[in-house]
């Protein structure tokens, strides 16, 4: 399964998505599984856990220090990642990108529901091959299957696309055993699992008495960031910590969102340079921090305020109802300099703007195989104070 619509439900990149992978059947070692009656794999059912919270210890977190966190009431299971920044080859070139490795039973637990339930994607896994998210395949210029080179591991064939969080914490996943191939210092991340229903407000606070320093980001589940009605339209998307939307579908490519989404997760606000803003409220602190670093540089010239393109603007790709829905609608995509950046050019942005935008956060639209280079769109989530 590619990223595609399913009639009028559309899934969203960043939060939990459809996932995808070549057309043959998927490949890998049985290591923890039972064979199939027809001499396939067949892997244990992941435990019933909603990711709640990630957690970026200073050190890698002890046996000793999971085992406290799993005894945390309503907390299922404990999943560690370790991240690191390289250089990945494919054929469309080479991209610093985020590769995780992983234990893929465990982490198929607290994946997005569509991941988890894909096969494919934990036997690519474990028999060694990568899987990778639709945006970095297309940055890598995979279409379909092949071949990627990741720093320090070699040449790795991809086995799916998928999504692996909410939102993805990396560009690329690999086996735990592919990860130790490489000798970069890797940056630990847990994410912390709970039983479907469980209170959140107390759950931060005990999660970081058991690691105190570390870094915490909610990863809120649907049911406790928005209520919407069904009843109000033909599609539902999104989900996560960006709030599932219902909408109606328009006659012109535009959609009309559930009121109530729009009121709790669209907000407006003045930023540096551009002014007036009105974009999804995890993004405007990130894009905030972003153009205030470009004005310290004395960057700001090189973005034109009357130039601006929107953020918030509630369509499909190319607005088109066939494919997904843009990133701008759910106000998670900004558009600069626009009349010089069209879709399908190099553009003229400076890379030192492009370099600012992906620190924080923000992947740029211009290293896409169609290039739409006036776009940049919120990837993973930054602490900005």
């Amino acid at each position: 399964m590619r990223r595609r619509t399913f009639g009028l439900v559309v899934a969203l990149c960043l939060a939990a998505v459809a996932c995808g992978g070549p057309a043959d059947a998927p490949r890998g070692g049985n290591l923890v599984s039972e064979a199939s009656a027809e001499g396939g794999i067949t892997l244990p059912q992941p435990l019933d856990a909603t990711p709640a919270y990630l957690l970026a210890p200073e050190t890698d977190a002890d046996p000793k220090d999971l085992a406290r966190l799993e005894r945390v009431p309503g907390v299922e299971i404990v999943v560690s990642a370790s991240l690191r920044r390289v250089t990945v080859e494919g054929p469309g070139g080479a991209q610093t990108l985020r590769v995780a490795a992983i234990d893929p039973l465990e982490y198929r637990s607290v994946a997005p529901e569509s991941s988890s339930e894909a096969e494919f994607v934990w036997t690519s896994l474990l028999g060694g091959e990568a899987v990778l998210t639709f945006e970095a395949a297309e940055r890598l210029g995979i279409d379909g299957g092949g071949t990627i080179t990741i720093e320090g591991a070699g040449d790795i064939e991809v086995g799916a696309f998928a999504d692996n969080q909410t939102p993805n914490i990396a560009d690329v996943v690999v086996d735990r055993s592919v990860g130790h191939q490489m000798s970069s210092t890797a940056d630990p991340l847990l994410t912390v699992g709970v039983a479907p229903g469980t209170p959140l407000d107390a759950l931060g606070a005990e999660l970081n008495e058991v690691l105190p320093g570390a870094r915490l980001v909610p990863l809120i589940p649907p049911e406790l960031t928005s209520n919407p009605d069904p009843s109000v339209g033909d599609g539902s998307a999104g989900g996560g910590v960006i709030g599932r939307m219902n909408f109606k579908v328009l006659d012109d490519g535009f959609i009309r969102p559930d009121p109530d989404w729009v009121t709790s997760n669209i907000a407006t606000s003045t930023v540096p340079i551009v002014g007036e803003v009105s974009c999804h409220r995890l993004m405007i602190p990130q894009l905030h921090a972003a153009l205030s670093e470009i004005e310290a540089k004395d960057l700001a010239p090189l973005i034109r305020s009357d130039d601006y393109g929107g953020c918030y603007v509630p369509r499909f790709i190319d607005r088109n109802p066939e494919l997904p829905l843009s990133m701008h609608a759910f106000g998670l995509a900004i558009d600069l300099n626009v009349s010089t950046n069209q879709l399908g050019t190099g553009g003229d942005l400076d890379p030192r703007i492009v370099r600012i935008f992906e620190r924080w956060g923000f992947t740029w639209g211009g290293a896409w195989t169609r290039p739409d280079p006036m776009h940049f769109e919120l990837a993973r989530l930054v602490e900005t104070g």
